[in-house]
Parts: C-alpha cells; structure tokens; sequence
C-alpha cells in the first residue's frame, strides 16, 4: 500500500508538470503580450528537479521534447538545455546548501531563469538565421521571476501534501 501511495504521488507531479507545459503553449491575446508568458515548464524543473530533486533527468527529457514539438522549436533543442542546466545547477545546489533561505533560492531561480533564455535565444537565432529582440528575453525574465515567487509557494504545498504527508 506505502509503495503505491509514492507511485501515485510521483505521477500526480509529472501530470502536473504536463499540465504547465500545456500553458506554455495557450495563446493569450493581452495588448501585445501574447508572446511574453512566464515559463511555467521552466518554474517546475527548477523546483521539482533541482530543489526537491522529484524529476528524473528522463522526464525532463521528455518534457523538453514535448515542449519542443507544441512551440515548434528544433527538437532536442530544449530538453539539452534543461539537461544541462539541471546538472550545473544540483551541483552547485550540493555546494552552497541553500534549501532554508528563500531570498538565495530565488537569485539561483533568476539566474537558472536567465540561463535558460540565453541559451535558448543563442540556439533559435543560430537556427533560424535571425536575431531576436532582446526586450522578450529580458520581459520574459522578469515576468517569469515575479511569477515564481507566487509558484514556489504553491509548489512547497503540493510538495507538502503529496510529498511529505506520508
């Protein structure tokens, strides 16, 4: 019983991350906005993956893909940098110890964050053959850093509730 109460709790996250991977890709139509949304997928690996570590590196994976195919960005474009990015980070997580202080874990957010859209601005502008505004990037990283401080606690009580109650 103990066995299939984690199973199911582990499926319940990765339905979830599908979930946030599926807004990613909603098309809202606010004065302009439409291509500048937080990036939900890249809240959940942070958290599920590097702080909590839940998120096997094949479910990151697959999400990239996934992720990939609904944008219709190159394929495996995006699932090698999150890889990538998760593995510098835990490392760096396994150094600095800094799971208490929400402040540090928020910078280390914005920074994975930042990352994560350079990256990704580097390979769609090499890609595509064309440079892409920098005030997307930059609006989207700020957006995407307000909103996590409101996703992180709702991710510490779904962690709390399905995680921990055991």
């Amino acid at each position: 019983m103990f066995a299939e109460k984690t199973i199911s709790q582990k499926v319940i996250f990765h339905l979830i991350a599908v979930f946030f991977v599926m807004l990613n890709v909603v098309n809202i139509e606010i004065a302009g906005f439409s291509r500048i949304i937080p990036l939900f997928d890249v809240m959940l690996i942070f958290y599920f993956a590097i702080f909590r570590n839940v998120f096997a590196l094949w479910f990151i994976f697959l999400i990239g893909i996934w992720n990939d195919a609904l944008n219709g960005n190159p394929l495996g474009m995006t699932p090698l940098i999150y890889i990538s990015l998760t593995r510098f980070f835990i490392v760096i997580n396994q150094k600095l110890v800094i799971r208490n202080n929400f402040k540090q874990i928020w910078h280390q957010f914005i920074a994975f964050c930042g990352c994560f859209l350079a990256f990704k601005w580097a390979f769609l502008s090499t890609f595509n053959g064309a440079i892409y505004s920098f005030v997307t990037i930059f609006s989207q990283l700020i957006l995407t850093s307000s909103f996590y401080v409101v996703m992180h606690r709702f991710f510490d009580f779904l962690y709390t509730k399905l995680i921990e109650e055991r």
